[in-house]
């Protein structure tokens, strides 16, 4: 009862939670497409700028400008795989090496200078040096910036940055309650740093890191961070059993630092012109690990959780403890968390990770952009399977919820209906007793009366005549009283015939107990009944032999009593009813006992009626198929109306006989 309580709070809560999403998940859909395609035409902007560069030479290798030193200096950003690789490292967090001139010119104007007169192939000389490294020559021939190139550089993360921003609305708009609207929202982040990475780097045109680099791509990094703290404070166990509405503290809180970041990135391009590229790298960074490390630790510990290794002693508001993790909620959890945390998690450590750190991916670049562009696919697949799954699951605990209701019910019901054959069981043996009562009564009060009148009427009547005869004169005026005493006599004789036929109407279970069911069944047809119907000419043939199979002390027991009321009143309501409203010429009343079942069957031929169109309540044996079914047996009714040739009705009984209701086995066998 305690669970089915809880399911049903819960269940209420749920649809409570599912009628808010409903009117919210519009909003926030179109909030997110809004978004998206502001990203798209940002991208598209950086691509155009890309387009622009084809077709003309370039060192083979994508660049930019260190702002943040005097003489602007080139940082190399990335060396496209299908050219040799650059002796001069790649800029990362661990590498500060500068390219200061290009053939022997300061290097944003000499590289812009030789890139602009070079041919393909043609030798260009770099002059690079780090921070604790003396500087270095180096020579490499020119290359031309192809389509090709620009696909395996940038277009491929153009496509991986779609793919995610494509996955998080589809997930955002099917969504069925927040946690979906987290699963879709958190794919943002992915899809910024992809399709903004457009912006990064140069060709030939010596621009320094834009605004959209600055104030959008190095931030997602923390934005990263604050997702994964985000998607793993929804996915705990205590939130997937419960459902949620957004909060503060989970939605809200993971971003908060997110507000700093971008205090000190405005300040600085206010005062300065531009953001420290280093040190905005190593803000956002910094929270994208710490991001990484919290939402690792929160999710061990929903697996311990699950695991039942690290127990919930936490309790709710109200004092009780909560509830136990479902089956279904920790298989849901195990493959979230392995999606997530081992896809976007490797992802990003074996990714983005080494290439800010050493400026190299453990991956070529062009595998990791595809595996990029696959994995929100397969994130997909994974997610909606699961989504159908914790649906189904919802599904089945509902129906198992309904399926207790409906067994309670059922429990209740069936009690219900016991309770009420008790009291059918009680009201009929309650009418069995006050008709027997009645029935007594009848015989030894108004009936007796009804004699002793008759009697005294025709004593005095006879008087009177003998009075008359030996009167000398005549005179004696007895005629008038005999008249009247004959008409009294005559009242006194329809009086009795009535009350024997009241007697009869209530089934005469004085008589029967007095005479025995076979030998007062016997009197009812031979004399009771033609006696109170003498103008019909019905002609009743009967055939009692198997009521010699009842125990003569069958009315000793409640069920013996059961026994003998059902077929002594049903027997006697039949043929009532043949007499009063058949309009039948003969009748037949026969019985057989084959395998412990009594069978009795009344027919005639009167005239029928339509059984379906007569509701059982209305039939006179109604009460018959109560006291039948009391006897644990059945009653059917058959009846063909004219004009068809078996017009007539056929009333058939059928009781099964205990051990106690029983005389012997011989007197079973039907004579020959």
């Amino acid at each position: 009862m305690l669970h089915l309580s809880v399911s049903t709070v819960f269940f209420a809560e749920q649809h409570i939670t599912h009628v808010w999403w409903q009117r919210i998940r519009p909003r926030l859909t179109i909030l997110y497409l809004a978004v998206a395609l502001i990203l798209l035409l940002i991208s598209g902007a950086g691509h155009l700028r890309l387009f622009n560069e084809i077709g003309k030479v370039f060192g083979g290798f994508t660049w930019t400008i260190d702002a943040e030193s005097p003489d602007k200096p080139i940082v190399i950003i990335t060396t496209p795989e299908q050219l040799p690789p650059f002796a001069i490292p790649n800029g990362s967090l661990t590498s500060n090496t500068h390219i200061s001139a290009v053939n022997h010119m300061p290097g944003m104007t000499g590289i812009q200078r030789a890139y602009q007169q070079a041919r393909p192939q043609e030798i260009i000389t770099y002059t690079a040096r780090g921070d604790q490294t003396p500087s270095q020559t180096i020579t490499r021939p020119a290359y031309l910036f192809t389509w090709n190139l620009w696909w395996q550089t940038f277009g491929l993360t153009f496509l991986a940055g779609l793919s995610w921003l494509i996955v998080g609305i589809v997930l955002l708009a099917t969504a069925s309650e927040w946690t979906g609207a987290v699963e879709g929202l958190t794919l943002l982040p992915p899809a910024i740093l992809l399709l903004l990475y457009s912006h990064w780097g140069n060709i030939q045109t010596a621009t320094p890191p834009d605004f959209v680099v600055q104030m959008v791509w190095i931030p997602s990094f923390a934005l990263l961070g604050a997702a994964f703290i985000h998607l793993s404070l929804t996915y705990r166990p205590i939130a997937m059993i419960n459902g949620r509405n957004p909060g503060w503290l989970v939605d809200g809180l993971p971003y908060a630092p997110l507000l700093l970041l971008i205090a000190y990135n405005w300040i600085s391009f206010l005062s300065r012109g531009y953001v420290p590229i280093r040190t905005n790298i190593e803000l956002s960074l910094g929270y994208a690990v710490f991001g990484g490390v919290v939402s690792l630790g929160i999710g061990i510990t929903s697996i311990f959780q699950m695991l039942g290794i690290w127990p919930q002693h936490k309790k709710t508001s109200d004092g009780s403890r909560l509830p136990a993790i479902p089956p279904r909620i920790r298989h849901h959890l195990g493959d979230l968390l392995t999606l997530w945390i081992g896809g976007i998690g490797l992802g990003f450590c074996f990714g983005v990770l080494p290439i800010l750190l050493t400026g190299q991916t453990l991956l070529p670049l062009s595998m990791f952009y595809i595996l990029a562009a696959v994995y929100p696919l397969i994130l997909l697949y994974a997610i909606r399977s699961l989504r159908l799954i914790a649906r189904l699951h919802v599904t089945l605990d509902q129906r198992e919820v309904a399926l207790q209701k409906q067994q309670k019910t059922a429990h209740e019901l069936r009690k219900t209906n016991e309770e009420l054959e008790q009291a059918t069981r009680l009201l009929l043996h309650a009418d069995a007793h006050l008709r027997s009562l009645l029935s007594q009564r009848i015989h030894d009060q108004p009936k007796q009366q009804a004699l002793r009148i008759r009697s005294l009427l025709g004593y005095w009547q006879h008087k009177l005549r003998l009075e008359m005869e030996r009167s000398v004169d005549g005179k004696v005026a007895a005629s008038p009283v005999i008249e009247a005493l004959s008409k009294v006599r005559k009242i006194s004789e329809e009086l009795e015939r009535d009350l024997r036929g009241l007697q009869l109407l209530v089934e005469d279970a004085y008589q029967r107990r007095s005479l025995g069911l076979k030998l007062h069944l016997e009197k009812l047809i031979r004399e009771d009944l033609p006696v109170l119907h003498t103008e019909s000419l019905l002609e009743i043939r009967h055939d009692l032999w198997a009521l010699d199979a009842l125990n003569p002390d069958l009315e000793q027991s409640e069920e013996g009593e059961k026994i003998a009321e059902a077929i002594s009143y049903t027997v006697t309501q039949a043929l009532l009813n043949i007499y009063n409203h058949a309009g039948a010429s003969y009748a037949t009343v026969r019985t057989a006992c084959r395998d412990n079942v009594l069978n009795i069957e009344i027919s005639d031929d009167g005239h029928g009626f339509d059984v379906q169109s007569i509701p059982p309540e209305k039939t006179s044996l109604f009460k018959a198929d109560l006291k039948v079914r009391a006897a644990h047996g059945t009653l059917r009714i058959d009846s063909k109306p004219r004009p068809d040739p078996q017009h007539g009705t056929t009333v058939r009984l059928e009781i099964p006989l205990l051990p106690e209701a029983r005389m012997d086995a011989q007197s079973q066998v039907q004579p020959a």
